[in-house]
Formats: structure tokens, C-alpha cells, sequence
């Protein structure tokens, strides 16, 4: 760890898991902002190779970063292999950023309990409140006093696939995952849901659920709700089987309607327009510029709501998947 670095030398990481996310959203970021990526950890060697073309130093394990000078970790690995990096970076006082989910939900209870005397500062990539349609949905409801209720749609026709060099397929093995679209898609609407509403959620509600004929411990479809003070409500549905792939919010203000799909904002009369959609792809490397400018401007703060927010979204996963069991 470098704390005695100066303001003009470079911040320096590790990237833990060279996958897509690393390769073309978490690596062209962090360059442009100036910081120093300085190796790569993965257990796959053709990810290794990838890393090693792209100019940084790779390691199949995380012992092999032990005598390079670093002042955080970036953790992409998917979430089944997120805690290792995590203790590794509390036991070497190095600060976290990571992407969403934190752990899976049988690993959250020993992530908090890694966090709860640590003096790390960990940030939990929830990139979609950076989308340009969220930012500006957010100023509006600001601006007209807050939202009453919300409905949010994630429409897919498909789970995301992986890169071909590892295991294409990890987002339906739970083992991996842990879940299936309310893991990977219901996570973005909880945290957005709490945005919004610029407020804690009281209870998850599941209202439906169903699964892959061929993996039945995997949902493809989900209805939630998500209860606020005030009697406020977020609506979420997602569906990895749907006839189309796209983004519909509805957001309801006081005497206002706000609707907000991939590309625009309808708010009364007047309609935003935005140049790249919410269903474009699934890295969304634009967004992650204004991401890793937060990380590292909230870095010396060592604030914990950041990380409270990722556990708490985790316990509103935990709560659903709960009453799916009974």
C-alpha cells in the first residue's frame, strides 16, 4: 500500500479477473483517467495472454501481487469468486472496487464480517446510476419533489454470455452466480429503485417467479416489489425470455409521469433524447469513465455507505430467493 504517494503520482491497481468487463470497459477507463493498471490476476491463461497483449504483468494467483506497489484492487471475477480478493485486499490494506454482485448470497455474512474492522475504502461498481438516462431521470425527480411510485422493466431474450475463453455460461450455474436474473438483472433495479427514491427499501415482496425447464435452480422470469416509507412502491419485473430486449421505467411524481425507456425520457411535454441505449450491450464501457472518477475522488473517505449499499441490495436479493423456497 502507498500512502505516502503525492498528489501528482499516479494511483496504481490490479485488475482481479481479466474478463470482458475488465478488458473493454474497466481498463480503457481507468487508463484515460490516468491511473497505472499495473498487472492482471486469472485463473484462465488465455485470459492471462489477453491481459499480457494489453501491456500488463499476469499472475494466476493473488499471492503473486504481494511485492508489487499498489494502492487498490479492481475485482471483476464473477461473483462466486469475489471474497478471496476481497480478504486478500483487507489483510493487505489495499482499497476495493468492485463489480456488482459483491459476493454471492451465501458469501455475504463473511464480506461483512471482513469489512466491519476494516479501514479500506470499498466502492461497488453500480454503474447504472452513471447512464446519462439515470442521471437526468434523477434530476428530474429532484427537481419535482420525488417519486411516489415506480414500475421497472428489464426485458431480454437471453442471460448474457460470457467470454468463449473461460466459461461462457457462468450466469446460469448458481454454484457461480448465485441466482439467476434477480442476481444479475434484479440487482441493477434494486439499487436504481433506492436511488430514485433517494431512500432505503422496508421489504422485498416476491409476486412471481419461474424457471428454465432445463435448470430449474435458475429463474428466467421474476415480479418484485419493493416497499418504501410512505407507502411508496417499486415495481420491478425481468424477464431473460422475452419477445424483445428492452428498458421501460415508468416513474410517478407528484402531478407528474415520467417515462423512461432506452434511449429517451418522456416527462410531460417534453421528451430527452440519448445517444446510446440502455439494452445496447452489456458492458456499457461509456459509463465506466464517471464510475472510477467517483472510486477515486471518495477514495481518502474510507466511507462505508457505499459498501452498505451493495450488502443491503444483497439482502433484499437473500429475502426473495427465501420466499421462492417456501
Amino acid at each position: 500500500m502507498t500512502d505516502g504517494k503525492t498528489e501528482t503520482e499516479r494511483p496504481r491497481c490490479a485488475i482481479i479477473g481479466f474478463g470482458n468487463i475488465a478488458e473493454l470497459g474497466h481498463l480503457p477507463a481507468l487508463r484515460e483517467l490516468g491511473v497505472d493498471v499495473a498487472a492482471a490476476v486469472d485463473i484462465c491463461k488465455e485470459r492471462r495472454k489477453k491481459a499480457g497483449n494489453a501491456g500488463l504483468e499476469a499472475f494466476e494467483s493473488l499471492s503473486s501481487l504481494d511485492n508489487l506497489d499498489l494502492d487498490f484492487i479492481d475485482v471483476c471475477t464473477p461473483p462466486s469468486y469475489r471474497y478471496l480478493p476481497i480478504e486478500y485486499a483487507v489483510r493487505q490494506g489495499l482499497d476495493v472496487v468492485c463489480e456488482k454482485p459483491v459476493s454471492t448470497p451465501g458469501a455475504v455474512t463473511g464480506i461483512k464480517k471482513l469489512m466491519h474492522d476494516s479501514r479500506i475504502f470499498f466502492y461497488p461498481i453500480h454503474n447504472w446510476k452513471h447512464a446519462p438516462q439515470y442521471v437526468k431521470a434523477k434530476e428530474i425527480v429532484m427537481e419535482n419533489g420525488g417519486v411516489e411510485n415506480l414500475t421497472m422493466n428489464t426485458l431480454r431474450t437471453h442471460y448474457g454470455t460470457g467470454n468463449p475463453d473461460w466459461n461462457p455460461n457462468w450466469r446460469v450455474d448458481r454454484s457461480i452466480s448465485g441466482g439467476g436474473i434477480i442476481m444479475d438483472h434484479g440487482y441493477h433495479n434494486i439499487y436504481l429503485a433506492m436511488h430514485l427514491f433517494g431512500a432505503d427499501f422496508t421489504k422485498a415482496v416476491l409476486e412471481e417467479i419461474s424457471y428454465f425447464k432445463s435448470n430449474p435452480e435458475i429463474e428466467k422470469r421474476a415480479c418484485f416489489r419493493l416497499d418504501f416509507p410512505g407507502e411508496r412502491r417499486a415495481k420491478i419485473t425481468l424477464d431473460w425470455g422475452a419477445g424483445r430486449r428492452e428498458i421501460k421505467n415508468t416513474i410517478y411524481e407528484c402531478n407528474h409521469k415520467l417515462e423512461l425507456s432506452d434511449k429517451q425520457i418522456v416527462n410531460s411535454n417534453h421528451t430527452y433524447e440519448f445517444d446510446e441505449s440502455l439494452s445496447g450491450d452489456s458492458v456499457h464501457g461509456t459509463w465506466f469513465k464517471n464510475v472510477f472518477a467517483d472510486f477515486l475522488r471518495l477514495r481518502g473517505s474510507k466511507d462505508k455507505r457505499h459498501f452498505q449499499e451493495a450488502i443491503r441490495v444483497l439482502e433484499g436479493i437473500n429475502s426473495l430467493y427465501e420466499q421462492a423456497r417456501s
